[in-house]
């Protein structure tokens, strides 16, 4: 009887066992999938003022895309700043594609930190995609997304996924030249990075070459380059190599800078 006890004790315990893994396996199975992936996202600092206080802050933006999977959807980050405590923070629908597919932006609660703006500070997180009693995620093949930035440029304040480059931001320099930082995957030794612009509707457009500067610890490239045009316009960034032109438009609307003088 104790034989038999313990053999049927064991068979159960094996049952449980492979219960277990079989239902592991399958919530590994979801997180790689093309349902849902992080375009890009980026670790931003900022100073906020309030509550008699002045103080720096960091937080986290990105664009997700997804497939339309059905009418009622959530789409979050789950991400955590110390390492220890997580939350969800929820996504906002951007706009849907020519193919269907939608477009979606968030950005994490602001985290206040010591010391200057150079500051080390990070944030890990995952994409997750809650849909028709479905939850698919995008955790970077089990890795979670890792973006931080501190004094050095070494530091890996950008991350790209779906994303083959993107404009990481631009500003007014004098007058009418404007200087822009573009991000990009090195996918091969020989390239060229411009941006194209016009303050015409297009009539007529001019390019701007960029060259190199730096490389973040991730592998992101940084390169930057320098338009001088009038008024309002239009940009888009392309991005030559392998025989292949990528295009950052966004998202089909172009970019777009008004001129408030």
């Amino acid at each position: 009887m104790k034989r038999k006890y313990f053999r049927n004790l064991l068979t159960c315990m094996i049952c449980l066992i492979l219960a277990f893994n079989v239902g592991s396996l399958s919530i590994s199975a979801q997180t790689t999938n093309d349902n849902v992936q992080l375009y890009s996202a980026k670790l931003e600092t900022g100073s906020v003022s309030g509550d008699m206080m002045i103080g720096n802050v960091y937080y986290s933006t990105g664009i997700i895309h997804i497939k339309d999977l059905g009418v009622s959807k959530n789409v979050s980050v789950h991400y955590t700043y110390n390492g220890n405590d997580w939350f969800d923070q929820s996504a906002v629908y951007i706009k849907t594609l020519s193919d269907g597919s939608e477009v979606w932006r968030y950005r994490t609660p602001n985290q206040r930190f010591m010391g200057c703006r150079y500051t080390k500070c990070n944030c890990k997180f995952a994409v997750k995609y809650e849909v028709g009693g479905n939850t698919y995620w995008d955790n970077n093949n089990g890795n979670d997304y890792f973006i931080e930035r501190g004094k050095d440029s070494y530091y890996s304040p950008i991350v790209l996924s779906k994303s083959v480059l993107t404009l990481d931001n631009i500003w007014c320099l004098s007058g009418n030249k404007h200087s822009l930082n573009i991000c990009l995957k090195n996918l091969g030794y020989d390239k060229t990075v411009k941006v194209r612009y016009s303050n015409d509707n297009w009539q007529s457009y001019k390019e701007s070459l960029a060259s190199y500067k730096n490389t973040n610890a991730n592998g992101i490239e940084n390169w930057t380059t320098i338009i001088d045009v009038e008024g309002d316009f239009e940009f888009c960034i392309g991005y030559a190599v392998n025989g292949v032109t990528y295009w950052d438009n966004n998202f089909e609307l172009n970019y777009r800078l008004y001129n408030i003088n």
